[in-house]
């Protein structure tokens, strides 16, 4: 069944980790209406800042993705927007008679439920108002298959400053910068993030930059960038739930360090490059760390709630140092 997801559009609005386009963030009333696989239409409320153009406005849509719990907060869970974009035209919140789009008549939606589901002929004709062709639906970028294949290089992407952080931030520590969207594979990366194990070994990594006297930054792209003495670490940290997606993740972390370190050159200053599994591989992909160590990148991982050097670059570390 089709469903409305409320979407705040500014940071002071918003209690929720929400990422637009990418992650949506929800506590625990709300579990049983968001489903994977489901459509959902965007809607968004008036908010305490002034008026927008799409206040009121159903702006996008697009299909449910996999539910994630929360790391921080066991009555919350995060659901990726696998496929998502913006509609061509707003669809106000009356149709053309004068009746509620969601309802179908002239009853109020109820507007204070975050989450709503609507019927299939409601669905449709919130999309024929926003002139999205039914055949389009199909064709929307899907983060889950972008996930799995090679990362494509973005070499004119808009930097984003680092910000130092001494915890890392929740979720997806996604910022909002205007009305800039993000890309699919920022989208994708984002909900990587929002993962527990994604989570979790990088905070193992920045205990023990931050044990050695160190300095953690991050931004929208990069996860953690790390200085320890005259030391500088680059670090892309994976997901590994499914092991049997470690080479994908390995290849997809290969892209994303050598973009951030082409596109970031003159602020990270050549750092060491360094991936992080929130697992290690299995035996059966265990040439990953040989394939990283040709690659001068370093290769590490959470073992029972301890980080391990996986190659000879990973041990040089200063992670590692006594």
């Amino acid at each position: 069944m089709p469903v409305i997801l409320t979407q705040h559009y500014s940071p002071s609005d918003r209690i929720y980790q929400d990422a637009e386009y990418s992650l949506y963030h929800y506590p625990k009333q709300y579990f049983s209406r968001v489903r994977p696989g489901d459509r959902f239409i965007y809607y968004r409320p008036l908010g305490k800042t002034a008026p927008r153009i799409d206040s009121k406005m159903y702006f996008g849509h697009g299909i449910l993705g996999q539910c994630t719990p929360d790391s921080v907060r066991s009555d919350h869970r995060f659901v990726d927007l696998k496929q998502a974009e913006p509609f061509p035209r707003l669809v106000p919140m009356l149709d053309p008679l004068g009746r509620y789009y969601e309802t179908e008549e002239k009853r109020a939606p109820p507007f204070q439920s975050a989450v709503r589901d609507i019927s299939e002929t409601a669905y449709w004709k919130i999309l024929a108002a926003a002139d999205v062709a039914a055949a389009g639906i199909s064709l929307l970028p899907d983060t889950e298959l972008v996930a799995m294949q090679p990362y494509a290089y973005a070499m004119s992407a808009p930097l984003d400053e680092l910000r130092q952080v001494s915890s890392i931030p929740p979720g997806a520590g996604y910022k909002p910068k205007g009305d800039n969207r993000v890309n699919v594979y920022e989208s994708a990366a984002l909900q990587e993030r929002a993962r527990a194990d994604h989570q979790r070994v990088l905070q193992l990594v920045q205990r023990e930059v931050l044990k050695r006297g160190g300095s953690t930054w991050y931004n929208n792209n990069i996860d953690l960038y790390a200085r320890v003495g005259d030391r500088r670490m680059l670090i892309e940290a994976k997901s590994l739930v499914d092991l049997r997606a470690a080479v994908d993740r390995m290849r997809y972390g290969i892209g994303q360090l050598a973009d951030y370190d082409y596109n970031y050159r003159q602020v990270l200053e050549a750092p060491q490059k360094v991936l992080a599994f929130g697992a290690p591989p299995d035996r059966a992909t265990g040439w990953i760390r040989s394939v990283l160590e040709d690659q001068k990148i370093a290769f590490i991982a959470n073992v029972e709630e301890r980080l391990l050097p996986l190659n000879e670059s990973a041990r040089s570390l200063p992670l590692f140092e006594e």
